[in-house]
């Protein structure tokens, strides 16, 4: 009976249990050292953690290990969280696993899990793994049912809100994240609707000082209107000069909807549109560049196309360039 008490709990949790659980279901001490002996059918993940199985680990047993050991209330958080909500821009994921706890509990660091205790700790989100989905639309209990925070279910695992997550990736880097990639991931959290602007700025204001820096710039260029760290970069560029004033970020272009610049001056009727190759190089995406190009001449406003590796290679001849674009329509 232990054994099918052991087992089942393990398969909810992809295969995996902890030490207190296994005793709890009947285990005795003999047969846990027994199954994790070299060469036994388990094997130790991190201490109190095991794998019902030998083989390598997958990613989702390296975030199931992180919700185990911090236990109910706890949640995966940093860049291994940012990855499954579909996040692209932060850092890659190591072979560390960071972990929401709540402050009050007496918890550190256990193998690869890193526990970053917080007094501000957010309501927690379950997500499911690609294949567990498909697995579920195939056959199986309906989606709701395996959501519930209450059930333990394979594939899904609790994680950090999206804005957290990327704020905790931005403040809690094991090495300091340049402006650029902070704001590439801040702006795309918001970009791609995981979250919204007040939502991100809950969480930076939450943030603790240290580390925090890049997260306080981020949010500004964010509430500003930028959607992308090249449009922070050239807001940066802006607001250096003299001359002009800031524009209207990302808002739709005055007496046009559907249409929306990345920076305009309608004292001008002057457009600023940064081409970033990851967004406007591929696909059909030349084609309804250009149209709305000759869409924004027949409506007679100026366009200033500006590539990222202008902005960071020659930002004084940039700036020159929409000074003198900006008096001409002025």
């Amino acid at each position: 009976m232990a054994r099918v008490n052991v087992f089942r709990i393990a398969a909810a949790q992809d295969g995996l249990i902890t030490r207190t659980q296994a005793l709890a279901a009947g285990m005795s001490i003999g047969a846990l050292r027994h199954a994790v002996r070299p060469g036994g059918p388990w094997q130790r993940v991190v201490p109190g953690v095991y794998a019902t199985f030998t083989g390598p680990l997958q990613d989702i047993h390296r975030l199931r290990t992180a919700e185990l050991v911090v236990g109910a209330g706890g949640m995966v958080t940093g860049p291994w969280a940012c990855r499954w909500w579909g996040l692209r821009y932060g850092p890659d994921p190591t072979a560390t696993v960071d972990a929401l706890l709540d402050y009050r509990h007496d918890r550190g660091n256990v193998g690869f899990v890193r526990v970053i205790r917080t007094s501000h700790l957010p309501e927690p989100r379950r997500c499911i793994d690609d294949a567990r989905f498909r697995e579920l639309r195939r056959s199986g209990p309906p989606l709701e049912l395996v959501l519930d925070g209450m059930v333990p279910s394979a594939g899904v695992v609790v994680l950090a809100p999206p804005a957290r997550a990327v704020v905790d990736t931005v403040v809690h880097a094991r090495r300091p994240l340049a402006l650029r990639d902070a704001r590439a991931l801040m702006c795309e959290v918001v970009q791609r609707r995981r979250a919204t602007v007040a939502e991100l700025r809950t969480e930076v204001d939450a943030a603790p000082r240290r580390g925090g820096a890049l997260a306080r710039q981020g949010i500004k260029d964010i509430e500003a209107g930028c959607r992308s760290a090249p449009e922070c970069e050239l807001r940066d560029l802006v607001l250096t000069s003299r001359l002009l004033p800031e524009p209207r970020w990302n808002q739709v272009l005055p007496g046009h909807r559907g249409i929306v610049p990345d920076a305009c001056w309608p004292q001008a009727r002057l457009v600023v549109e940064v081409d970033s190759q990851s967004f406007h190089g591929f696909g059909d995406a030349p084609r309804r560049t250009e149209e709305r190009r000759a869409r924004y001449a027949a409506l007679g406003w100026r366009v200033l196309p500006v590539s990222p590796t202008r902005l960071r290679g020659e930002p004084q001849a940039v700036l020159r360039e929409i000074e003198a674009a900006y008096l001409a329509g002025g």
